[in-house]
């Protein structure tokens, strides 16, 4: 009995982790001070990455990051 809770309960675990939907955070940042911040949800079942919501390439010109960078 003790085995089968331990099978059933691993299971869930995992089905859990790979249910779940992913937040990506982006900030907009210029000459390294934050803008904005915006989270955006990507459903399980997308093929879109956190990365393909950054509008712009992050640079670093001496003065601070500039540009939206997902995570």
């Amino acid at each position: 009995m003790k085995k089968l809770f331990l099978v059933v309960a691993a299971a869930a675990f995992v089905f859990g982790i790979t249910s779940c939907d992913k937040k990506c955070v982006c900030k907009t940042y210029v000459n390294g001070d934050v803008t904005a911040t915006n989270e955006y949800t990507i459903d399980k079942d997308s093929d879109k990455k956190c990365s393909d919501y950054a509008t712009t390439a992050v640079v670093d010109l001496g003065n601070g990051k500039t540009g939206m960078e997902c995570k």
